[in-house]
């Protein structure tokens, strides 16, 4: 059960979008494609989010856009494009097919992605066939449960899980997510078959937090500011958050508080790529203009207002991290099963 899948509903591209993307397609390169804009920027960014509206890459990706405009570094409107879809691997692709040299394209990813490549059949991977520009944020984990769920602390969980796995409903990002690692890992730990959990991955968290509240899932396994809401309302509890320490305005123990490993302390960190074929003069504008935006006043407020932590990592040091990250990603999942080792 615990790599089921979630049938979910996904948007349905218009067939005036399909055309105007066709006839852009067709266009020829300008002759000096490549060359780094002596302006730049001299246009407006489109920033694809792979997943739905609501969720942390869709927050990655209307923080950007407001920080950008807002600081004055970009003029005009910076579109954000949600384009979710096979646990967003449908939006990478067409993201790589369709935008190749186009410095003004940009694209959220995660370490969400990193995951779910593993377990696509769609063949297209983020460190392979993007070029990378920043990493920008981490954000910890949360276990969340509901008031009325019978579950009053991470104990209680563990205990559940130990005697039935499958009856506690979980769930969480796609699969091979961060999410569905975390659940496995702690699952482990406590000497439980990580194959019984009845761990069902959703395409985005606002679909997490109707089955959470609405009594189809006991447990939901999340980003702090995709549940932050709910937690300050009281219509969710946190049963412990995956940070090293206690984390300002979130009521919850850590994994180590809580007599659980350390070890279960993981963070998701979420950044922006531009697509293939740009040459190095041009990330390099992309990778400056992030950089000058990660200084900015807007760009700390959106960091304080929604627990994230500043991890900024550029360029071809961005790189080097996707590389090792996708390596212990895949690597953890070998472990866990959920793909051959």
């Amino acid at each position: 059960m615990f790599t089921r899948t979630h049938r979910t509903r996904v948007g349905v591209v218009a067939g005036i979008a399909l055309a105007a993307l066709a006839l852009t397609g067709c266009q020829a390169k300008p002759a000096d494609a490549g060359a780094a804009d002596a302006d730049f920027p001299s246009q407006p960014f489109t920033i694809t989010v792979p997943s739905g509206p609501g969720g942390g890459l869709d927050q990655l990706g209307r923080s950007v856009q407001l920080a950008l405009t807002e600081s004055g570094l970009v003029s005009g409107n910076i579109q954000v494009f949600n384009n979710p879809g096979a646990g967003s691997m449908l939006g990478l692709n067409q993201f790589v097919r369709e935008e190749e040299g186009e410095q003004y394209q940009l694209l959220a990813v995660s370490a969400v992605l990193l995951g779910a490549e593993k377990t696509s059949d769609i063949k297209v991977t983020v460190e392979g066939d993007t070029t990378p520009i920043a990493a920008l944020a981490s954000e910890y984990l949360t276990i969340v449960t509901r008031p009325d769920s019978g579950i009053k602390d991470l104990k209680g969980l563990v205990d559940k899980l130990k005697k039935d796995p499958g009856s506690v409903n979980i769930v969480g990002s796609v699969a091979g997510s961060l999410e569905q690692v975390l659940i496995g890992l702690l699952a482990q730990s406590q000497d439980i078959d990580p194959a019984d959990i009845n761990y069902v991955p959703y395409e985005n968290a606002s679909e997490q937090v109707t089955a959470l509240l609405s009594g189809d899932a006991d447990v939901s396994v999340m980003g702090i500011s995709e549940i932050l809401s709910q937690l300050q309302d009281g219509s969710a509890i946190p049963l412990v958050v995956s940070s090293p320490e206690r984390l300002d305005g979130v009521d919850a123990p850590t994994f180590e508080e809580a007599g659980l490993p350390a070890d279960l302390t993981m963070a998701n960190w979420r950044g922006i790529v531009g697509p293939p074929g740009l040459s190095d003069a041009q990330r390099d504008q992309v990778v400056d203009l992030i950089a000058k935006m990660r200084e900015t006043d807007q760009w700390k407020e959106i960091l304080t207002a929604k627990s994230w932590a500043d991890t900024f990592i550029g360029g071809a040091d961005f790189d080097a991290y996707l590389k090792s990250e996708s390596d212990r990603i895949g690597n953890a999942m070998k472990g866990l099963g959920l793909i051959d080792g």
